[in-house]
């Protein structure tokens, strides 16, 4: 969910937060398609994730999947072109460097010269965040690297930035996109923990354990798509729901509307940014 509201942020897309939803299918297919693209194993757990998420997705229109379609053919030289660009071995290692000399690259490929604010408008910056979610060893981001969306925004391909700036600016995004990737890593297991707590005496092969974390993970979920996902009877999957209302773990937004996830797990790790040093 984060790389798919960090690709929408980028690519300035408003509409269709949700993944799964009839809403931004055009856009959403495409976001799939491309990530798909930019993964180096097309059997690993992120193309099964992907898989998952088309199966449960709302399936767009004749013409959503036209322009889906489109969007992919206009996008791929542009990833292409970030990804090219990170198999070069001369890039700097260190992380930050690394980013810096890679945003570099592609500061003015799409600006007007004497407007700063022209080379953000088209970049790739989205693509960019795509690799860092696909292809997290390129980055360099850790001796295991995990998938991490957002380490660089838009405003750092303004023309008027100096070094100095744009250094600063690359350094708090890519803190911030590692700070986010840790709190990811403890949110599973809590909310697997809320879970136990809420029902403690569950069989091991219940459904409603997997329709949870499904929930959390999505944020919302209709009883169609979980039944997709599962997969299961549309009227079943209800049931997991209303059983997950029922422990505080989901709440009904009415009649037509998707189930929304109830859990929230607040979780920062204050010293972590102080103490951290992404040169080396």
């Amino acid at each position: 969910m984060r790389a798919w509201a960090q690709y929408r942020e980028d690519r300035a897309i408003t509409l269709g937060a949700s993944l799964v939803g009839a809403e931004c299918a055009a856009e959403r297919n495409a976001f799939l398609a491309l990530l798909a693209h930019a993964l180096p194993d097309r059997s690993g757990p992120l193309a099964q994730a992907l898989t998952l998420v088309r199966r449960i997705a709302i399936r767009p229109l004749a013409d959503e999947a036209a322009q889906s379609a489109a969007i992919v053919a206009a996008s791929l030289p542009d990833l292409d072109a970030v990804r090219a660009a990170l198999a070069v071995g001369s890039l700097p290692r260190a992380p930050l460097e690394r980013l810096l000399a890679l945003v570099e690259r592609f500061r003015y490929s799409a600006g007007i010269s004497g407007d700063a604010l022209a080379a953000t408008a088209q970049t790739p910056c989205w693509a960019i965040n795509l690799a860092a979610v696909a292809r997290p060893e390129t980055l360099a981001l850790g001796a295991i690297p995990l998938p991490c969306p957002g380490i660089v925004q838009r405003r750092l391909f303004r023309a008027d930035r100096t070094s100095n700036e744009r250094r600063t600016i690359a350094r708090e995004n890519l803190l911030a996109a590692l700070h986010d990737a840790t709190c990811d890593i403890a949110h599973g297991p809590r909310a697997a923990e809320a879970f136990v707590r809420a029902f403690p005496a569950q069989r091991s092969h219940s459904r409603l354990y997997p329709a949870c974390l499904l929930l959390f993970a999505l944020d919302a979920l209709s009883p169609a798509g979980l039944a997709r996902a599962l997969p299961s009877t549309k009227a079943g999957a209800a049931k997991l729901l209303r059983q997950l209302e029922s422990g505080g773990l989901a709440r009904s937004q009415g009649p037509w509307a998707p189930f929304a996830c109830a859990i929230r797990l607040p979780l920062t790790f204050p010293a972590w940014r102080e103490e951290a040093d992404i040169h080396a």
